[in-house]
């Protein structure tokens, strides 16, 4: 049996028309996979070479917290114990001219690298005495934290501040030997 020319012809673009469908139905699912794959490659290159970013300026922050390790104690007040921290109270608040009526140590929080040395104080003062003191809290002292601050107005002499102060100073644990 032989096949007209034009029978030939609606074979070979029906064969034709069949295999571009059959890849198409099978290559069209594979390169949106792949594309999708590609775009993901390209979203993890992006992050690896942020982290070789990352990574390279260890050294510097190394350096850094070196010089920061350094230069932290000086200058500064080491407190070991609740006693040093009360001391400390006492000296910056004479130096803004307070006079400290009670204060009542608290037992020290072991936060496992550092311990924190709680002290409860109460004082009467001016406006600007309070001021000072706390001013001299921040900037004269090693790592003091006030927590709680309550103020209050004296009934008989309103110029007179009442006031009760939560303090907490960090203590290292001994020393750290260098890294």
């Amino acid at each position: 049996m032989a096949l007209k020319p034009r029978e030939r012809n609606l074979l070979v673009g029906t064969i034709i028309l069949v295999l571009a469908g059959l890849t198409y139905l099978l290559a069209a699912p594979l390169w949106r996979r792949w594309q999708s794959l590609d775009s993901q490659l390209l979203a993890q290159k992006k992050e690896l070479e942020g982290m070789k970013a990352h990574v390279s300026r260890a050294p510097q922050w190394q350096q850094e917290y070196n010089k920061l390790r350094e230069t932290l104690g000086q200058g500064e007040q080491v407190f070991s114990q609740t006693s040093d921290v009360l001391r400390k109270i006492e000296e910056v608040g004479a130096s803004a001219g307070i006079l400290i009526s009670s204060r009542r140590p608290m037992l020290p929080v072991d936060k496992g690298v550092y311990r924190e040395l709680p002290v409860q104080c109460s004082f009467e003062a001016t406006t600007e005495a309070l001021v000072k003191f706390l001013y001299g809290l921040q900037t004269s002292s090693g790592f003091v934290n006030v927590e709680q601050l309550q103020i209050y107005p004296r009934p008989d002499n309103p110029n007179l501040l009442r006031c009760d102060i939560q303090i907490r100073a960090l203590a290292g644990k001994g020393e750290v030997n260098g890294s």
